[in-house]
């Protein structure tokens, strides 16, 4: 929390007590130590106001608000690299919101289901697995379509900032879309990684060999066409 929302939190919280505390503060400066006063009227200040202070660090609402309007929140926090790539996709919104809200929820799915496979125990992983992988792809398509709709940079503008290139904020979602995807393909490198060592050790029906690499190549299935490709 920044310092101008704590000082209007302490204004708002009721005027007439703060006032009171530091008049009284002022009048124990003549009676005592400056230090001793000061550290006491801190205290005694966190202490009244901190109900509310505890209340504005709490985040809940906000996130909830965020969610519903398919917008990039908190809940998607995985790591900073992949936390700074959502934040810089923001800018392109205004561009289609339709795609972007499409590509937030997605992204937001994938999370989730990375949230389950890291941390809960599943006997039916591949399943989850696979819906990963696609949510992802889903959710950077729909990101990566934005681009049809960004303005082409005017000649006037190239010559003004000295700048010829004309699909430049399509190269910059491209690039961020692509590091976005590698980030998060990554981490479903490194699952792939822990969940093939439990089925070399105890395969069953449930189960099987997941095959990611990092050169990306998979295997093709013409009846899932659709879900295998990436924009």
């Amino acid at each position: 929390m920044e310092i101008q929302d704590l000082l209007t939190l302490i204004e708002n919280r009721n005027i007439q007590t703060n006032l009171f505390i530091l008049m009284i503060c002022v009048i124990l400066l003549n009676l005592l130590d400056s230090k001793i006063v000061i550290s006491l009227s801190v205290v005694l200040m966190i202490i009244i106001n901190f109900p509310v202070l505890m209340k504005a660090g709490d985040t809940t609402e906000t996130i909830k608000q965020n969610i519903k309007k398919n917008e990039i929140s908190d809940d998607m926090y995985y790591n900073s690299n992949i936390h700074d790539h959502l934040i810089e996709l923001k800018k392109f919104r205004k561009y289609n919101k339709v795609s972007y809200k499409q590509g937030v929820i997605y992204m937001r799915k994938f999370f989730k289901t990375i949230h389950i496979l890291e941390h809960d125990t599943i006997n039916n992983y591949p399943h989850y697995f696979e819906n990963a992988s696609l949510y992802l792809k889903q959710g950077i398509n729909h990101f990566q379509s934005i681009t049809i709709s960004l303005p082409e940079r005017s000649y006037i503008n190239a010559i003004k900032y000295n700048d010829f290139e004309a699909t430049k904020h399509a190269n910059q979602l491209s690039k961020i879309c692509k590091d976005l995807y590698n980030e998060c393909y990554y981490l479903l490198i490194n699952l792939s990684h822990k969940f093939n060592q439990q089925w070399e050790k105890k395969p069953n029906i449930h189960t099987k060999e997941l095959d990611m690499n990092t050169d990306r190549t998979e295997h093709y299935d013409k009846g899932n066409e659709v879900n295998w490709s990436l924009y």
